[in-house]
């Protein structure tokens, strides 16, 4: 993980923050996973690698998390106008 690439440990915190009803092991697991969220198009290829190495996490809760993870994403990225 590079330095420009978000904290995974905030991510979990958001998407807990979120999607209470969420398991912080499920978030945990789908993001170590993964490393990174995959593009809109790749959810199928992501949600068959978590099936295959994470076959405790529901489909319905992995694809939740990969949403909540790009907005995370997205964020944290936008531009702070405040700053300058």
């Amino acid at each position: 993980m590079s330095d420009d690439d978000p904290d995974l440990g905030e991510a979990v915190d958001y998407i807990l923050a979120e999607r209470p009803k969420l398991h912080e092991d499920d978030v945990w697991g789908v993001l170590v996973e993964l490393g990174h969220p995959p593009a809109a198009d790749g959810d199928g290829l992501a949600l068959d690698l978590l099936k295959s190495a994470r076959p405790d996490i529901r489909p319905r809760d992995a694809k939740v998390i990969l949403r909540e993870w790009r907005a995370y994403v997205s964020l944290v990225q936008e531009h702070d106008w405040e700053d300058e």
